[in-house]
């Protein structure tokens, strides 16, 4: 598009016939220096070719021309299937684009990406463009270089972006995908003034005015700006633009246009403006420069400041001066430029010098983009990055970036056979462009797929299944327990941990399948070609085991286990939101199963998921509301008679459902991570009634509050309970927290330090449900704890199982060897009680006594029934 001419006067027309010379001028340009092949057949016989073409299949230009088709296939099969299938297409006027296997000069064959349209579809004898690409690579890499074969393809109209010539703000010609945006017929805008484009007479002039000092400083503009459709319909769209000469801008310009109107929702993955392209090239961690004859052309300040020096010193220096010494000059320059003569990409890592001498290490690329008439020396574009610290870093890690600098050049290559005034700023928006992509598309910490890839893949594998009658299988792997080592370990070893456990995982499958980190501790993994139920539970029971020994980080020795939840296409959805969905239920399902297992998706895992999100959901609001309340059971001394302390009860009381067991919405709890402040609410209120009972005149007891494993292991807790504390006015001798056994032995080392430090508070330790945990007698007798809690489920078995009879024994005498005190809970028969007493238990707490009752049952908290 071209701004008004200064002096007012009207645009000059374009004569037809320099019209069409242009036109024929710019179509040769794109035929010859094209970065694929394109031929034009007639009655199946080559009729003319680019070179490329020819060399794609080993012949040179002048053997290929009259060369009949059917010898470019494998097989008079194969070559007969093509026309079968590609005959229908072209002489309906559409494009035929197909992936086959083509034969080359020498017999051998490779994959051809093939693009192909009628010159008149009511007649395709006329002839017929075939547009070729070996896609021999990108079978094994389609997903990473779908966006590379996409900007290939809109050269030859098919491209993403819509593309127009625009001569005295009128359009002169554009393709395919210009008019779609705008809702016109092919031909349609041809001549039009690009005041069609804009919804405003003001917006018409004011790109004009903005845009035509851009051009005429040979700079590109670019701007989001809403503009109409032929309906009048708008949308938002992405434009940008060059002139073809900077001197007489109104003589034609060059603009690109791109359907933002979705990506705007997107916050994070819409920058793509080329003002903030030109930023993120600015501030790229890679130097780029152009290099002719062994000398530095053009660079950017990037480069400039990996090796020290100020802006523009660089331009006209030799390359010498980024090596130590003359002999590495010599020789690097040997190895680079053997490879890069050849057409190769040569991609090295060496040591370079900064201006003040230092020496350091770079991965240098350098790709050929032409040698200019009568000369030897190749134009090279080199990029280099600063890897002395990634010397020591993951060589899967290296792998990647040196794919992706190579793709960067790759493309950079591509670019630069069009126009080599426009190629310096196409390949700027390109490299931050692919940057974008992959930030876009991959998890930062450990470098899998996130969940935008995730869906793109799993929509493919998908397709394919159902095309092929296969069967994908989608697990949902959720680390146990993963928050409380971020919790008590801090973020650091979490993440270092989450990048041990993404190895493991990535070991356990093929290369075709997919893992992905969605964030957190949550992982799925999408495996294809599922032949039974069999193949599925081997690769579940493959994550267990390979999660299953230890994990060493900063000296921490830790084991993690995973729960996973299986869903399988098409048995339990069709497509790929449904799966996860159903998936991350089954996860759920197998955490409720114990964890460290897996659990295939049934259809009753979604009832209970809702009932799960519908009870956490009213949790947070009673929370919120303050509608949980406490209950408080008295813990007796049978030799003195007496109430000797009493345990805090949280109740809660939905106004949709009434009473709610704890036993339901404290697991909920536990597993959202509302026990915390749930937790510190108990604490709170408890210590605040045992005061207002001392103020009432009632003896001074111990109050006991539990600890959930979640709380326990929060880095805050012990501040958390000092200020509680200090907030009441209760001593800490008056304060004993129960924990239970699996919470204490999580990481043994920090609970031995949170124990001391509640301990030198004076604040009492009890294990709760004590016997039916894993602890090791050897911690135990470290622990600096107070008091043995012998679980109910011992004390019902008493009259009718030796065994809980002989546990209950066991436990007394442990606690008798430690010099702690032992309480048995659950108590609610005679017969239980005098066994008990036998077994030399003296203290007691369970519904034989008394009930939890609301704080204001004062006579039946401080003189249970069960003592008068």
């Amino acid at each position: 598009m071209s701004g008004p001419r200064e002096d007012g006067a009207p645009a000059p027309s374009v004569p037809p016939v320099l019209a069409d010379s242009q036109a024929l001028l710019e179509f040769r340009a794109i035929l010859e220096n094209a970065t694929v092949g394109i031929l034009f057949t007639r009655n199946r016989v080559v009729v003319r070719a680019n070179p490329l073409a020819a060399q794609m299949f080993g012949y040179t230009l002048a053997e290929f021309v009259g060369l009949p088709g059917q010898v470019l296939y494998p097989s008079e099969e194969a070559y007969r299937n093509v026309g079968a299938t590609a005959g229908p297409v072209l002489s309906e006027g559409q494009p035929f684009r197909d992936e086959i296997e083509m034969c080359r000069k020498d017999g051998s064959t490779f994959w051809c990406r093939l693009s192909a349209k009628a010159i008149n579809p009511l007649r395709t004898q006329e002839g017929t463009i075939w547009i070729m690409e070996d896609a021999t690579q990108d079978m094994r890499m389609r997903e990473t270089l779908a966006r590379t074969t996409g900007e290939l393809s809109a050269i030859l109209e098919t491209a993403v972006l819509g593309i127009a010539v625009v001569r005295h703000r009128c359009v002169e010609r554009c393709n395919r995908r210009f008019e779609e945006l705008f809702g016109y017929a092919p031909g349609e805008m041809d001549g039009q003034s690009t005041r069609l484009w804009y919804v405003t007479e003001e917006d018409y002039l004011g790109i004009g005015a903005s845009a035509y000092p851009d051009l005429v400083a040979g700079n590109r503009h670019q701007r989001d700006q809403i503009f109409r459709r032929k309906d009048g319909g708008t949308f938002w769209g992405r434009l940008s633009g060059r002139a073809f000469s900077q001197d007489a801008p109104d003589e034609g310009s060059v603009w690109m246009l791109e359907d933002i109107s979705e990506e705007r929702s997107a916050a994070e993955h819409l920058r793509l403006t080329l003002e903030e392209q030109r930023t993120i090239f600015d501030n790229a961690a890679v130097g780029i420069m152009f290099v002719r004859e062994r000398t530095v052309r053009r660079c950017n300040r990037k480069l400039e400041e990996i090796f020290g020096y100020g802006p523009g010193e660089l331009a006209g220096r030799s390359t010498q001066v980024f090596y130590p010494t003359y002999d590495e000059y010599m020789s690097h320059g040997r190895r680079a430029y053997e490879i890069i003569r050849r057409g190769d990409t040569f991609i090295g890592e060496t040591r370079v010098r900064r201006r003040d001498g230092s020496v350091f290490w770079v991965r240098a690329t350098g790709r050929g983009i032409g040698t200019r008439a009568g000369e030897d020396e190749t134009d090279v574009v080199w990029i280099f990055e600063d890897v002395t610290e990634r010397h020591r870093a993951e060589a899967a890690l290296i792998a990647a970036r040196d794919e992706l600098e190579s793709r960067v050049v790759e493309r950079t290559a591509e670019l630069a056979t069009a126009n080599v005034q426009l190629q310096e700023e196409i390949f700027e928006r390109m490299q931050a462009e692919q940057r974008v992509w992959h930030l876009a598309h991959h998890d930062v910490l450990t470098g899998l797929p996130n969940r935008a890839l995730l869906l793109d893949r799993l929509g493919r594998a998908l397709a394919a299944a159902e095309r092929y009658r296969h069967r994908v299988a989608i697990l949902f792997v959720d680390l146990d327990r993963f928050k409380s080592i971020n919790d008590s370990l801090g973020h650091a070893v979490g993440d270092a941990l989450l990048v041990q456990v993404a190895q493991r995982l990535t070991a356990t499958v093929r290369a075709i399948d997919t893992v992905s980190r969605l964030g957190g501790d949550e992982f799925v993994l999408v495996v294809q070609e599922v032949a039974s139920t069999d193949d599925i539970v081997l690769v579940a029971e493959k994550v267990i085991d390979a999660l299953a020994p230890a994990v060493c980080v900063d000296g921490h020795e830790l084991r993690i286990t995973p729960s996973v939840g299986i869903s399988v296409f098409p048995d339990d959805g069709a497509e790929p939101y449904a799966l996860m969905k159903n998936a991350d239920t089954a996860m759920y399902h197998a955490k409720a199963q114990g964890r460290n297992n897996f659990q295939f998706f049934a259809a009753a895992m979604n009832e209970a998921a809702t009932r799960f999100f519908s009870l956490e959901h009213r949790l947070r609001a009673a929370l919120r509301q303050e509608a949980l309340h406490l209950q408080y059971q008295p813990l007796v001394d049978l030799d003195a008679g007496a109430v000797c302390g009493m345990e805090a009860l949280i109740r809660w009381r939905d106004p949709e459902q009434g009473p709610i067991s704890p036993a339901d919405f404290i697991p909920v709890a536990e597993e959202t991570g509302l026990i915390v402040p749930i937790g510190e609410w108990v604490l709170r209120k408890a210590l605040h009634q045992n005061r207002l009972w001392q103020e009432a005149g009632h003896p001074a007891l111990p109050m006991s509050v539990n600890l959930s494993p979640r709380q326990f292991g929060q880095k805050g807790l012990v501040d958390m309970v000092r200020q509680a504390l200090a907030d009441s006015g209760q001593p800490a001798e008056l304060l004993e927290l129960e924990i239970t056994e699996s919470s204490l032995m999580q990481d043994v080392e920090a609970t031995q330090a949170r124990l001391a430090e509640l301990a030198a508070m004076g604040v009492r330790i009890a294990i709760d449900d004590f016997g039916t945990g894993y602890s090791s007698l050897n911690y135990l007798k470290r622990f600096q704890v107070n008091k043995l809690k012998v679980d109910q489920s011992f004390v019902r078995g008493l009259g009718s199982s030796r065994d809980d009879a002989a546990i209950i024994a066991a436990i007394l005498g442990l606690a008798r060897s430690l010099d702690v005190d032992a309480l048995a809970e659950g108590v609610e028969t005679r017969e239980q009680l005098q066994m008990l007493v036998a077994a030399g238990c003296r203290r007691f707490q369970g519904y034989l006594f008394a009930r939890p009752q609301d704080p204001d049952r004062t006579d039946d908290l401080f003189a249970p029934p069960g003592l008068r």
